[in-house]
């Protein structure tokens, strides 16, 4: 099953997501993971599938991200949140993962988090901006 959430059960990450810098967990195999959109995951990304984090997030929306994307945008953002070496992920096993969870699980949680790294609400470190007063 794959979830949204700031919290889950089972094996966790070495620390929980913060909603303020727009992390999310996303649960493949069984175990939750952090998922961090900075600045340096972004552009590794787009270079990494030569797209736009636009073009990603609107394939996730409407169900077109091929698995191969996803398995990148996974592994980046997952690779950026780890902060013990034991939570990072390889694409390879990120693919298998998402393959057995299912594109249809993973596309939503994708794209509300690749939208939210687009709002532009976001320092490089992936922080959230402070709102702008009149």
């Amino acid at each position: 099953m794959t979830r949204v959430a700031k919290k889950t059960a089972g094996a966790a990450p070495s620390r929980s997501a913060n909603r303020t810098r727009g992390e999310y967990t996303l649960t493949l195999g069984g175990r939750p993971y952090l998922l961090r959109p900075s600045f340096s995951a972004q552009v590794a990304i787009e270079t990494a599938l030569d797209k736009s984090y636009f073009e990603l997030a609107a394939a996730a929306q409407v169900a077109a991200l091929r698995i191969d994307h996803a398995s990148v945008i996974v592994t980046e953002l997952v690779n950026a949140g780890a902060e013990d070496p034991m939570d990072k992920i390889s694409a390879e096993r990120a693919g298998e993962m998402i393959y057995e969870a299912g594109m249809p699980s993973i596309a939503p949680v994708l794209a509300v988090l690749l939208i939210d790294a687009l709002s532009g609400g976001r320092t490089a470190s992936g922080e959230a901006k402070a709102v702008a007063t009149q």
